[in-house]
């Protein structure tokens, strides 16, 4: 059984509520699952654990509020939901090395210095799509789910509704054959009138495709706060190249960080594109009498 949509509407409730008090009790009855079965699915889909991603995203937030505001360090321990200043700088140290106040010593002046496109570099990424030098690519240090910054994808001005900017990269398949794959990130928007997401693509010895995946029947649209999303693929023999990325195609702006490529077991659904889900099994309407 696939429990996606079980876990986004938990993230949904988690985002919604990071700063009040959230247990599992109210998270599990909120997706309709039991505490037990509720942590045993969340963990094995993301690598994590309930009460160990509410405080990553509450850091995070924590390292935005350091270098973003004056407030006292015990205030944002308090607002973070820590009951003094000493936990949540031994827990805030574990993320990023630092204590919060050297951090936001060392930090505060960097991470509000605007990237220029020309300094962009993302290793590792390619940038391709339709017209994407209309798009702007930029590392956001001021968004992110984690660590200290994420990348946005955003239109500069009014194009054909179907151009699209995709960050990709290729990864050889010898590892990978005859294994289930899920590729996952996380993504927030805001105001796409197209759609974004995730896709991942299997590619073959003479470049056809094997499998395909572009979110494009579950697309993200719309303004939304950071999620989790994923694709899962059956990796067959005769894969060469897995070719994996994310997309805006439209207008708005995207926000992505924390991707995963792992192998997973058999009893996680696939959500590669099926032809037969999305035509006839006969032509309609020959005559256009109908």
């Amino acid at each position: 059984m696939d429990y996606t949509v079980d876990i986004q509407n938990a993230l949904i409730y988690i985002e919604e509520n990071l700063y009040n008090e959230i247990s599992l009790e109210k998270l599990s009855k909120e997706v309709g699952l039991s505490q037990f079965h509720f942590q045993r699915i969340f963990k094995k889909q993301l690598n994590c654990g309930v009460y160990k991603y509410i405080q990553t995203r509450r850091i995070s937030n924590a390292s935005l509020l350091l270098l973003n505001s004056n407030l006292k360090i015990i205030d944002i321990a308090l607002i973070s939901g820590f009951s003094s200043q000493e936990a949540f700088s031994r827990t805030f140290k574990l993320h990023y090395q630092l204590p919060p106040r050297q951090y936001r010593i060392q930090f505060k002046k960097l991470f509000r210095r605007k990237l220029e496109m020309d300094e962009l570099k993302i290793k590792g990424w390619l940038v391709s799509g339709s017209n994407f030098d209309k798009y702007d690519v930029t590392m956001d240090h001021t968004i992110f789910h984690s660590g200290t910054k994420s990348v946005k994808l955003s239109r500069k001005d009014s194009l054909y509704t179907e151009d699209f900017i995709t960050i990709m990269q290729q990864v050889n398949a010898k590892n990978y054959i005859n294994k289930r794959i899920r590729f996952s990130g996380y993504f927030k928007t805001k105001e796409v009138d197209g759609w974004g997401g995730l896709w991942v693509r299997i590619d073959g010895k003479q470049f056809e495709q094997l499998k395909f995946d572009n979110m494009q029947n579950r697309p993200i649209v719309g303004t939304n706060e950071w999620n989790y999303y994923s694709s899962v693929l059956d990796v067959s023999k005769e894969a060469e190249v897995l070719n994996i990325g994310f997309l805006l195609q439209g207008e708005g702006e995207l926000w992505a960080d924390d991707f995963c490529l792992e192998i997973v077991s058999k009893d996680v659904e696939t959500t590669d594109f099926d032809s037969a889900d999305s035509h006839p099994d006969e032509p309609q309407n020959l005559s256009f009498m109908e």
